[in-house]
């Protein structure tokens, strides 16, 4: 079964070459670039998003059967990652970030109704269902992409397996995300996802820096130092670390 590469935007859908990207970043580890019979795919929610008016009822989680192997194959992807894990020091270490994150929040109306209504989500998630390819995924979440895949992984078909799931520049570790994301504490889909991966820019804004693990102790958080203020997608994709990550899944076969 052919693998598809899908890529879930952040506040806004008018990203920039993320497939040529990717292809850069897997050059940088070494990798073959993406193979022709990979479908690239992003999934577009902007619309439902900046809607005001937006809403579908909420849906109960479909747990899933635990997959006992997901730690043992989390050890394996480790060790590939295993240069970029060392968390160096982000020059907003200094700052005040939970703060920051609300001050920024406060700015963006869209945000604050995705975060606060139960209902937004839920018709963030139905559009993100609607565009979802079948069969073997690779997912990349990018910024609010990665917290929107997070919810969408709760809810994927049950002949649906994701390879690697990819979060770049995400704000899952700030409070405000974690309150939000707190109904799907200890119900992570392994029987579904292979393994996670979050990748951090020491210098990006909106992580300040930090990983995720923490809080989400299925990711494996990765770092670069790709710029300050850099938040970008195709920076990131464009990295070592991603060509490694997205590399090595292509490769893999997949888990069953």
């Amino acid at each position: 079964m052919s693998t598809s590469l899908v890529f879930v935007h952040g506040r806004y859908a008018d990203s920039g070459d993320w497939v040529g990207a990717i292809n850069t970043g897997l050059v940088a580890a070494g990798r073959q670039t993406l193979p022709d019979e990979v479908d690239t795919v992003q999934l577009d929610y902007s619309d439902v998003l900046h809607d005001v008016l937006a809403a579908m009822p909420a849906r109960d989680i479909e747990l899933t059967e635990p997959w006992l192997d997901y730690a043992r194959h989390q050890r394996m992807v480790r060790q590939s990652m295993h240069p970029f894990t060392s968390r160096p020091t982000s020059p907003y270490d200094f700052f005040p970030k939970e703060w920051v994150t609300r001050f920024l929040m406060n700015r963006m109306p869209e945000i604050q109704r995705y975060r606060a209504q139960p209902e937004v989500r839920s018709a963030v998630r139905a559009r993100c269902m609607e565009q979802l390819p079948k069969g073997d995924l690779i997912i990349v979440g990018h910024s609010l992409g990665s917290v929107v895949t997070f919810d969408l992984l709760h809810y994927l078909p049950k002949d649906t397996r994701v390879k690697l799931l990819l979060t770049i520049g995400s704000p899952m570790a700030r409070r405000w995300w974690r309150e939000t994301l707190a109904e799907f504490r200890g119900h992570f889909p392994t029987g579904q996802v292979g393994t996670w991966v979050n990748l951090v820019n020491k210098g990006d804004w909106v992580t300040a820096g930090d990983g995720i693990h923490l809080w989400y102790p299925q990711a494996i958080d990765t770092f670069a130092s790709i710029g300050l203020g850099v938040h970008g997608e195709t920076r990131y994709l464009a990295s070592r670390p991603a060509g490694v990550a997205i590399g090595d899944a292509l490769s893999r076969s997949p888990r069953r």
